[in-house]
């Protein structure tokens, strides 16, 4: 080897000693330039603690965790934990209004007490931490629990910071009480005035047991994503069922320490056990529930982790790829067949001559000619598990089944996309929604459970995604994807969001979230507290005429138009106007381009839910899908990587359940792991009776009435009554009370031959039309209007006789009965409607109600929130018996229903003692029957004209 002269050398280098020296100068003009390093204080961390975040941090609102060496500390950093004030959006940090008691301490780098493990708080100040939980400010100046490395000098100096985590992310909730022993680290989260929940934190990660390596790896990863460990976090959360206004905590060996309340009611969290122990006394129903760890797909950490290296950007283009790639190496091919057994196509449901068979739904029109064999036919579900309903068999006005299915291919342009069709009989089966243990992640307070009822109803769940996704997706907050569950808003609704609601009977819901929540539908008010346990308290914003359950999906489908208009339900199909156009059926999303596996969630014109889901689509084709199956409403349920589908569920003889999905494909959890909790949340679904036909569908209030179906004809299926009886005694008279079930009648008023009639006004309609006729179930009287001064009254948006604005107004739009104040009223199209004395509002007794009269037969109505009229009668020289008796089944506002003639009241029922009559002398009310519909209906009511 030829060696190079020394002289060479030195000229390469001194021509390169000018640049040498430039980036040198750079360098340390750079390092001069940049602030120094915090003192070595308490304020100083709080400081630079609070500027990582972007907020503020309290001197005494952060505590060291366990040194780790020297080396460790200088170059990889110390870890450290805080409660931080986030900054609240183009504000300055709000002020720390928790107090400034002590707390963790600032540990040995400030020089302000132990570290870590060596005092019940992990630092000066005493134990348990006094500073109790106040009212938070409401999402502002509410403070995380956070974590970071700090690198420090020898002498404790820090001297840079990063790998922030934050490990609560309550936005409206206020995490308080830090305490630190150890590895553990617990704190209460407070909002509205109370303590919403505990969290106890292990950052050892706990001990998960034997796992393959890649389980390892991605656990590891997960870990590291979560709290910037590879150990993660096991965690255990208390909840209440009735929260306490404030708590204190303290660590010691053996668990968890409480304080509860103002009375300080001592608990206890076991560490060995996982159990809350109270000693036997329990005011607040704590109880534990301990978050597993699970280890996430590689397709789940894609996007996560290159969100978190590289920005959210590029954490949508990395799930695309991942998806894509996972697509790829499948390849694209047809689901295979469904694993349910079927029985040829579904007959009809039996009805009686001359009304319509509701169930199973109408034939799915094929989008591809010719279609496959039994394309878009409905065949009743009989999976291999005992799934046969109580009486249903031999019992020919029953069907056997509440389930039916089909396949579709509904993109001609693709015929290998196929999507499976289930149809779920809403009368026979009702709805609960659950969280997941780790989504959605809430605002406040603990996270869902993500578990099963034990309950010997339950037939089977659907899985539902986590949320939006992509850069465009909301953070968790006030702008994320909302879930209700058991009426406390683990994340609050968000306005226009596609929404699937369940109210307490299981009844689903569907729509677009009303902005600024309409009170009558929505369940913010059980957010804050309990369901009202009384009938009076159900008028007042409780119970069970409002959704209790919700959850938000990323995109909603409405129908321009009914496909099929089915005549026997046309509240169902609401107003024209409050569709979308039929371009902009399905809002759009992040990925709705991708063909990946997807499902949506939806009701027909039936009032039934069908539930579609496909291997391998994209958000067109299961638009198309559902527009075929005749859905007005529905809701996107997710899509890939998120675990979707539908598992039919029973239970064994030793009480240990059996999954069984509907198409293997699918990926909701296998039913191997039916038991275990789940990460998401789902959608469960269970029969509505045990040991007969379901409860009636309609409120029947009244603790101490003896409801019964009445002697009188019903409208069908005749397992289902319609019109319900009962007695009971007010002021020394016998009231005679019936209850007419919502969505079973179309109510039509129509004029006395007796009625008077101005030679100017128009003549109205005395019969009900002839198609309506064989299936009118009753006839109420409301009498007839004076000769002097008689009361408005209106036929089919024919005004008779003209409104004076005077007492009640008894309406009738859509064939729905409403009881509102005279005047102001618009009288539309089709609208009947007629003025009455007006006895009770509010809730309250009106003077009109105690006027005493000549003793005659008398009757009075209302209607409930769920639409069911309740009609009370008796012979009583007043209103006030009849007023009465409705006020105690919880309604609000009471009419007598008397035009003025002051005509004996009646309720004649088909086929009962006295007959039915096709016109009468008084004005009357008429209830038409309809083939019981589903149950599910939209979100918000039609606007009314």
């Amino acid at each position: 080897m030829t060696e190079r002269p020394l002289s060479t050398w030195i000229d390469h280098l001194r021509g390169r000693l000018p640049v040498a020296l430039g980036v040198a100068l750079l360098g340390a003009v750079a390092r001069l330039s940049t602030p120094p390093p915090p003192a070595r204080t308490a304020d100083a961390i709080a400081g630079m603690l609070g500027d990582a975040i972007g907020g503020a941090v309290s001197p005494d609102d952060f505590v060291w965790e366990e040194r780790g060496g020297f080396l460790s500390d200088a170059l990889l950093g110390r870890r450290v934990l805080f409660l931080g004030v986030p900054r609240p959006p183009g504000g300055e940090p709000a002020p720390d209004e928790r107090g400034a008691g002590p707390a963790a301490g600032a540990g040995p780098a400030a020089g302000a007490g132990p570290a870590a493990g060596a005092g019940p708080a992990a630092g000066a100040g005493p134990a348990p931490d006094e500073r109790g939980a106040g009212p938070a400010p409401d999402g502002r100046g509410a403070a995380d629990l956070y974590r970071a490395r700090v690198r420090l000098t020898r002498s404790g100096r820090p001297v840079s910071l990063g790998g922030v985590r934050n490990l609560t992310d309550t936005p409206l909730g206020d995490d308080r009480n830090l305490v630190a022993r150890g590895r553990r680290v617990a704190v209460t989260t407070s909002a509205f005035g109370v303590v919403q929940g505990i969290t106890l934190l292990d950052l050892g990660g706990g001990a998960p047991g034997p796992r393959p390596l890649g389980e390892r790896l991605r656990a590891a990863l997960d870990g590291w994503l979560e709290t910037g460990s590879a150990d993660g976090a096991s965690r255990t959360e208390i909840v209440f069922d009735t929260p306490p206004a404030s708590a204190r905590l303290d660590l010691v060996d053996e668990g968890l320490v409480m304080a509860l309340g103002p009375d300080a009611v001592p608990a206890a969290l076991n560490a060995g056990t996982g159990e809350v122990d109270t000693g036997g006394r329990d005011p607040f129903g704590a109880r534990a529930h301990h978050l597993p760890r699970r280890a996430p797909s590689f397709l789940e950490l894609a996007g996560p982790s290159a969100g978190r290296l590289l920005g959210p950007g590029a954490a949508a283009a990395v799930e695309r790829l991942a998806l894509a790639a996972g697509r790829a190496a499948a390849g694209v091919r047809p689901a295979p067949a469904a694993a349910y057994l079927t029985h040829g196509a579904a007959a009809p449901e039996p009805a009686p001559e001359g009304w319509p068979s509701l169930w199973p739904p109408p034939q799915v029109e094929p989008a591809i000619q010719p279609p496959l064999p039994g394309e878009g036919g409905w065949v009743l579900v009989s999976p291999s598990l005992p799934r046969v309903l109580p009486g249903a068999e031999g019992d020919p006005q029953r069907p056997w089944s509440p389930f039916a299915a089909t396949t579709l291919r509904p993109d001609p342009q693709r015929e290998h996309v196929r999507v499976h069709l289930l149809a779920i009989d809403t009368r026979h089966v009702k709805f609960t929604l659950q969280a997941g243990f780790e989504a959605p992640r809430p605002t406040v307070g603990p996270h869902g459970t993500g578990r099963l009822p034990d309950a010997a109803t339950l037939r089977g769940a659907i899985g539902l995604g986590v949320g939006a996704r992509g850069p465009g997706a909301p953070p968790a907050g006030a702008g994320a994807l909302g879930m209700v569950v058991g009426g406390r808003a683990l994340v609050p609704p968000r306005d226009g969001a596609a929404t699937i609601g369940v109210d307490l009977s299981g009844r689903p819901y569907f729509g677009a979230w009303p902005s600024g929540g309409d009170v009558a539908r929505v369940p913010w008010a059980l957010w804050q507290g309990p369901p009202a346990a009384s009938p009076r308290d159900l008028r007042d914003g409780g119970g069970r005429g409002f959704p209790w359950a919700l959850w938000q999906g990323p995109s909603l489908f409405e129908a321009a138009s009914p496909a099929s208009p089915a005549p026997a339900l046309p509240a169902l199909a609401g107003l024209p106007a409050e569709r979308a156009p039929a371009g902009e059926a399905l809002s759009p999303g992040d990925g709705d381009d991708l063909v990946v596996e997807r499902s949506a969630l939806c009701m027909t014109d039936r009032g039934f839910v069908i539930h579609a889901w496909s291997g391998a689509a994209d958000a067109a084709a299961m638009r198309a899908a559902l527009e075929r199956a005749r859905c007005l409403a529905g809701v996107s349920l997710g899509r890939a990587p998120d675990p979707l589908g539908v598992a039919f569920l029973s239970r064994r003889e030793d009480g240990g359940l059996v999954a069984e999905r509907l198409a293997p494909e699918m990926s909701l959890a296998p039913p191997a792991h039916v038991a275990a909790a789940s990460p998401g949340p789902f959608l469960y679904f269970e029969s509505r009776s045990t040991d007969g036909p379901p409860a009636p569908d309609l409120s029947l209030p009244g603790e101490r009435v003896g409801w019964a179906a009445d002697g009188g004809a019903q409208p069908p299926p005749a397992w289902s009554p319609a019109v319900y009886a009962a007695s009971s005694v007010h002021l020394g008279a016998q009231v005679r009370l019936h209850a007419f079930a919502p969505d079973r009648f179309l109510f039509r008023l129509r004029a006395g031959s007796r009625e008077i009639s101005p030679r100017t006004a128009p003549k109205l309609d005395a019969e009900v039309p002839a198609d309506e006729r064989a299936r009118v179930m009753a006839a109420i009287g409301v009498g007839t209007g004076r000769r002097r001064g008689p009361r408005g009254l209106a036929v089919g948006g024919t005004v008779g006789l003209r409104f004076r604005g005077e007492g009640g107004l008894l309406l009738v739009r859509g064939g729905r009965v409403e009881i509102r104040p005279a005047g102001g009223v618009e009288i539309g199209p089709g609208t009947d409607a007629t003025e009455l004395p007006l006895t009770a509002d509010d809730g309250r007794l009106r003077p009109e109600a105690r006027e005493i009269g000549t003793m005659r037969r008398r009757s009075a109505a209302c209607a409930l929130d769920d639409g069911t009229l309740l009609v009370a009668t008796t012979t009583f020289d007043s209103d006030e018996a009849t007023t009465e008796a409705l006020l105690d089944l919880g309604c609000a506002r009471v009419v007598a229903l008397d035009r003025g003639a002051h005509r004996n009241a009646f309720v004649h029922r088909a086929a009962g003692d006295p007959a039915l009559q096709p016109a009468y002398e008084e004005t009357a009310l008429f209830a038409v029957g309809l083939a019981m519909p589903g149950r599910a209906r939209r979100l918000t009511e039609p606007a009314r004209p």
